[in-house]
């Protein structure tokens, strides 16, 4: 396939975003030659700000933040969600950062079940259920806390992912839940070959192989979550054996991993031809997507348990 040029913009991405320099740019950059163009037709935008209303082009809204958002807004979007709609793309954190080895289980050490109890890196005492979990398992056995927030190790972690490995379990709480919203949380505790105890996506299964690690998800109350935890704390065999595990189902990665999805996607908003958003006059069908954002806000607001 001959490569194109893509002209486009980013705008209200975090402080000190590179537009040169970061996952999108470089998944694009396996099929477009990128080219930054503050006039460009095509916007990529996020949830940091607003300067995106002052264009009057295609925009195309990413973000993996669990964040209300609507085509009343873009034309295009990428988020964690389950939108079905051609012109959504499902890609949650997480996919943006799999590694290309250790994903599909296999022979593990076992001076792995020799190691510390559990732990957890976090710089905030904000997700209410993270903390009353942490504190349910301290009264088993202390949670060593390398972050800034309850930090009892001498200082934050330098290392986040060596800090963690020295552990049997990594607390993997994401700030809030709602179908989709999986962060990098759980895929660090993988990759530091913990067994993850989980809560967030209550669909993560859908991605991830849940006999990998402990889902809060799949327990009836915290009684039972914890005598879980306990079981695989002193049987070495069944803690193995959960190492072992794949991380996704079937040893395959799951679709929204596939950066061919990315690029054509693309293809299809660099040739939009339908009037953009921003230049469509107020009609039926733009108060039906507005009304329908301002529902799906609502949903995702009593949805987002802390």
């Amino acid at each position: 396939m001959d490569r194109r040029t893509l002209h486009l913009d980013f705008a209200d991405f975090w402080p000190n975003f590179d537009k040169t320099d970061n996952w999108l740019w470089h998944v694009l950059s396996q099929r477009f030659d990128v080219v930054i163009d503050n006039d460009a037709q095509l916007l990529v935008y996020s949830c940091y700000g607003d300067q995106h209303l002052a264009h009057r082009g295609v925009r195309l809204f990413v973000s993996h933040e669990n964040k209300g958002w609507g085509f009343s807004r873009c034309d295009w979007a990428i988020t964690s969600d389950y939108v079905r709609s051609p012109r959504h793309l499902r890609v949650p954190l997480w996919a943006t950062m799999v590694p290309s080895d250790g994903w599909r289980g296999g022979p593990v050490d076992p001076r792995a079940a020799h190691r510390g109890f559990a732990a957890t890196v976090v710089s905030s005492g904000s997700a209410r259920t993270r903390e009353h979990i942490h504190d349910i398992l301290n009264l088993y056995r202390t949670v060593a806390s390398g972050g800034r927030h309850r930090n009892n190790v001498g200082g934050p972690a330098a290392d986040k992912l060596e800090f963690i490995s020295g552990y049997k379990f990594t607390l993997a709480f994401e700030n809030s839940t709602y179908p989709g919203y999986t962060t990098e949380k759980l895929l660090h505790a993988l990759q530091a070959n913990t067994v993850p105890i989980y809560w967030g996506d209550p669909h993560v299964g859908r991605d991830f192989n849940t006999k990998r690690f402990v889902n809060y998800h799949d327990f009836a109350d915290e009684a039972a979550l914890l005598q879980r935890i306990i079981e695989l704390d002193e049987d070495d065999d069944q803690y193995l054996a959960m190492l072992a595990e794949p991380w996704f189902n079937g040893r395959v990665l799951p679709e929204c991993t596939d950066p061919e999805r990315i690029l054509d996607f693309f293809e299809r908003a660099a040739n939009d031809t339908k009037t953009p958003v921003a230049q469509r006059r107020w009609r039926p069908d733009t108060l039906l997507h507005s009304a329908r954002d301002r529902w799906t806000t609502r949903q995702r607001f009593v949805h987002k348990v802390y």
